[in-house]
């Protein structure tokens, strides 16, 4: 009894020694002390270059995730490494030296202490505050501008895609970055919600210009690149495009672009006046009525108002034209389609498209303009007498008149046809000779004179038949006649 007393004893105090020598063999000195937790990662028994391969791989996994900023429909991502998000890797110094300073009591409670309860480290996730600063900055200042609408990218398949559609926002700057700041040192990096103090949503964001995915129909004209009339033709594209129309809906060029006035920024180009090109303000809006015009009949839509030019136009055949006058002259068309439509018109130097989007089931299987008769008008010559000019002639040329009809046909793929005429009236110019001086009645003065001169002449001669015959004689003796 006294024998196992003793062994007891002696294994306890073997256990003891054990217990007291444990944490000290297990440590090596080069390596963590068992236990230690990094992150939530157990790093006991790493080495220095151990500890720098594994937050060199955290790090590498930190670069390729991103920030997600959303608010309505606006998604935006930063990269973590655009911030320069990255674990702080001074922590590895303090690890390597926990439970080793040196005092044998201390260090074997760390060490026990570590071993059973575990000590968790966390190295702290740090970033570039002036870049996170900017990115704020620059995200504030992408949506202070107006709100605007989703712009069409059209594909040379005829398909549509939409992009843009920012709206505006007055974003808090000082309370994104704090929520940025908290978003990085989370595990699972969370969506963060943009904070905005006003916004105004755009009339058409990508979402709802979905339902325009197809071109309807498409017609471009060419023009020269005279300065004003180009930026007329500008100015009026921009009024309509990015006009939308519900089913039912009637559009008015006059409506849409309103008044060509110097106040709207139109300038003086040519314009057409009885058949004579005249200075005018909003000098080539025509060009983009008559575009547009093209481009409605071949989506198949119809055509309430359109009137033809004075004068044929170079940039269509002849018919295909429409010309407006505010007040006077307007181009007008129906979305006759159970679908919305959506006017876009592309503008560049020297030419511009017109475009009438919509939903494909819409789209015409095929659609043309067809020219149905054409035809020449003759003009005339016109004199007439002006006495204030001071000219004795002048000459205003005129020429030939028109007329013409074309169709419009639109077939669709389940058999409905839609087809409708349009006839134009060119009116011939009159030849104007016009002289300062009445020339039937100079032709009559002349003839007077002539007559005048004549009669002269004729009794002239006939005194002279009349008049005696004088005879003298020379001092020879010889006969002289004198008359």
């Amino acid at each position: 009894m006294k024998k196992l007393k003793i062994i007891l004893c002696g294994a306890g105090a073997a256990g003891v020694i054990a217990v007291g020598i444990a944490p000290f063999i297990w440590a090596k000195q080069d390596a963590v002390i068992p236990g230690m937790r990094l992150n939530g990662q157990n790093v006991g028994g790493m080495t220095r270059e151990d500890l720098s391969q594994l937050l060199k791989k955290k790090n590498q996994d930190l670069a390729h995730k991103k920030i997600r900023l959303n608010h309505g429909s606006v998604k935006e991502e930063w990269p973590m490494a655009d911030l320069k998000v990255h674990y702080d890797e001074s922590k590895i110094d303090d690890m390597l030296s926990l439970g080793k300073s040196g005092h044998i009591f201390s260090d074997w409670l760390v060490r026990w202490k570590t071993l059973l309860s575990g000590n968790i480290e966390q190295s702290p996730i740090l970033y570039d505050r002036t870049i996170l600063k900017e990115k704020a900055a620059a995200l504030a200042e992408k949506y202070s501008q107006p709100a605007e609408d989703a712009k069409p990218v059209i594909h040379d398949d005829g398909t549509v895609t939409f992009t843009g559609g920012n709206p505006y926002m007055k974003v808090d700057e000082e309370k994104l970055e704090r929520l940025v700041e908290t978003a990085v040192t989370e595990k699972e990096l969370p969506v963060v919600e943009i904070p905005v103090l006003e916004e105004k949503a755009p009339g058409l964001t990508v979402e709802k210009a979905g339902r325009f995915n197809t071109v309807l129909g498409q017609y471009t004209t060419y023009f020269s690149l005279s300065p004003n009339r180009s930026r007329n033709i500008e100015l009026s594209a921009q009024a309509i495009s990015g006009t939308i129309l519900d089913p039912g809906a009637g559009f008015s060029y006059n409506n849409t672009t309103g008044t060509r006035s110097p106040d709207h920024g139109y300038l003086e180009a040519p314009v057409i006046i009885d058949g004579k090109l005249e200075p005018g303000y909003g000098g080539g809006v025509c060009q983009t009525s008559t575009t547009l015009f093209n481009a409605v009949m071949l989506a198949g839509l119809p055509v309430t108002e359109r009137t033809s030019h004075f004068s044929p136009v170079a940039y269509v055949p002849i018919g295909q034209d429409a010309t407006v006058s505010f007040g006077d002259l307007d181009f007008c068309f129906t979305n006759s389609f159970e679908n919305p439509v959506y006017v876009y018109v592309a503008y560049a130097p020297g030419e511009i498209t017109c475009y009438i989007l919509g939903d494909r089931a819409d789209k015409p299987q095929q659609s043309e303009i067809l020219l149905q008769h054409s035809g020449s008008i003759p003009f005339k010559t016109i004199e007439k007498v002006d006495p204030s000019q001071k000219e004795e002639k002048t000459i205003e040329y005129g020429h030939e008149g028109y007329s013409a009809g074309i169709l419009q046909y639109a077939r669709w793929a389940d058999g409905r046809i839609y087809q409708d005429t349009f006839e134009s009236y060119y009116e011939p110019v009159d030849t104007v000779i016009t002289y300062n001086k009445d020339p039937k009645k100079q032709e009559t003065e002349k003839n007077k004179e002539k007559s005048k001169e004549i009669e002269k002449t004729t009794q002239e001669k006939q005194k002279n038949k009349k008049a005696p015959v004088q005879e003298n004689k020379s001092s020879d003796g010889k006969m002289i006649s004198l008359r």
